[in-house]
């Protein structure tokens, strides 16, 4: 079974305080077991060195570690070494990492338009089908976060993904998508990683963590936007 792990960063909203992009990253885990020791291992690191067991470590977290005082010091003072580490141990694992970037503001009228969560479909299910391209008799196990307020009820994910992946990628085996609670999946804090130092690039213009990524990456879709040189 291929198995994917699914987030996002940014979000789809048109307010006048909205991020201008909005970016989905998928990583295909080749080896979960690997990948499980080393998120588990780098966050013990950090544990060992005084991260507060109730603060969930993300990129986020990390990067604005200097801002939070219940983060020591000798955590804060190396945040960018501490993200490079763990993003270059996530890729050493041979995980895949997709993504599809949009600039927001060059959006389709209709898409901007929409009901709430339509656009988030519509780009899930263009960059997992790319993805998936060839994998027709695979099966196929996607995992998204719980907590991810885009894929929620009112606006089924789940049937309209299904929808795409036989009826435009004429997958013929088995599709699951499971929602979970990235607190417990590994492979969802490490796909949380991947998005966010990405976004990174996008957003704000810094490369730091995106030249790790952009190199091994299998479909990079930049929708109305450049991707890193």
């Amino acid at each position: 079974m291929r198995e994917y792990f699914l987030d996002e960063s940014g979000e789809l909203g048109f307010s006048q305080n909205s991020c201008r992009h909005f970016l989905i990253a998928i990583i295909e885990a080749h080896d979960s077991k690997r990948l499980k020791n080393v998120l588990r291992k780098e966050k013990k690191k950090l544990h060992d060195l005084g991260w507060p067991r109730e603060i969930e470590i993300k990129g986020t977290s990390l990067f604005g570690s200097h801002r939070n005082s219940l983060i020591p010091t000798a955590i804060s003072a190396n945040r960018h070494g501490h993200i490079e580490q763990i993003i270059s141990r996530i890729l050493s694992t041979g995980i895949v990492p997709s993504f599809i970037a949009v600039k927001k503001d060059r959006l389709t009228q209709n898409l901007k338009n929409a009901p709430y969560g339509i656009a988030y479909n519509y780009f899930t299910a263009k960059l997992f089908c790319q993805i998936i391209a060839g994998c027709t008799g695979d099966d196929l196990r996607l995992i998204v976060d719980q907590r991810n307020k885009e894929t929620h009820a009112h606006m089924p994910f789940n049937g309209y993904l299904e929808t795409r992946v036989i009826g435009d990628c004429s997958h013929s085996a088995a599709f699951q998508i499971r929602h979970e609670d990235s607190s417990l999946w590994l492979g969802l804090q490490a796909v949380d990683f991947i998005s966010w130092g990405l976004f990174r690039y996008f957003e704000h213009n810094d490369d730091t963590f995106a030249k790790l990524i952009y190199p091994v990456c299998n479909v990079t879709d930049h929708f109305y936007t450049k991707g890193p040189a």
